[in-house]
């Protein structure tokens, strides 16, 4: 599978419009391509009869139409969906089939709220921070973790601090760092506190950092490095925070994990 789309049927006068990324689809090909790249997301709010429509009406695949309302039916599954849509234009390889397969095999096998943080998080990759908020919030209100433990608490509230950080809520992510340290007890997670509170209020961050027994040298740092990052964003992009977003998870991901 190729870096570009060669599309090899009609395109669509009318896009599928995919709400959660805010992305529209004019194609069966950019619709696998969305489907491949994005597992974790593919979910009744997308799998469902408007798409079997859409196919029919805008891109006159009746016989795709047909298997996949079928498929709904019988309530066969998001991998049997997903998996006809790729076969009507051979869209993989033999092996990225096989790949596919697999990973959705996988995903089956997944606790439901994990799969639920993981979609949050391919939002977050996605800048639907909004979406990944509300996402986080629902995995947190289940009550049967199946045995993942509070640092998989953590580790929503960690990526549900950054993504409020995108969204410029800098009280709201740094409540969100600090529930995820007293759940990780990490100094990454820690450090993402102290920034987001930094970020919050300049002012009140001495005070923050004297309550907190914070050495000279760290609070140093941690202005520092927001003010390399702020630099850094204003020769890009104006205000952009995606660079310290990003270097977060991957700190997070690096030191945990998950």
């Amino acid at each position: 599978m190729s870096g570009y789309i060669l599309c090899q049927l009609k395109r669509a006068k009318m896009p599928y419009y995919i709400e959660n990324i805010s992305t529209n689809i004019y194609s069966i090909e950019e619709l696998c391509y969305y489907f491949y790249h994005n597992i974790y997301l593919l979910d009744e709010t997308i799998l469902n009869e408007h798409l079997c429509d859409w196919l029919r009406k805008e891109l006159g695949l009746e016989k795709l139409y047909r298997r996949l309302y079928k498929i709904l039916e019988d309530n066969l599954g998001t991998a049997e969906f997903i998996l006809a849509v790729f076969k009507e234009i051979n869209y993989l390889t033999h092996s990225e089939f096989k790949e596919l397969n697999e990973r959705m095999s996988l995903l089956n096998q997944q606790p439901e709220v994990l799969r639920e943080k993981k979609k949050g998080d391919y939002l977050v990759e996605n800048r639907m921070y909004v979406n990944a908020v509300r996402i986080y919030e629902n995995a947190l209100q289940k009550e049967d973790k199946e045995g993942l433990g509070e640092q998989f608490n953590g580790g929503i509230y960690h990526n549900m601090g950054c993504a409020y950080l995108n969204l410029f809520q800098f009280q709201e992510a740094a409540d969100c760092f600090w529930k995820a340290y007293e759940l990780l007890h990490t100094k990454q997670v820690y450090r993402h506190y102290l920034t987001a509170s930094y970020m919050r209020n300049p002012q009140e961050f001495p005070q923050i950092c004297r309550k907190m027994e914070v050495e000279a040298e760290e609070q140093e740092e941690i202005i520092r490095n927001l003010e390399q990052s702020a630099k850094k964003a204003r020769k890009v992009s104006g205000e952009d925070t995606d660079g310290l977003l990003e270097q977060f998870i991957r700190d997070y991901h690096r030191s945990t994990g998950f």
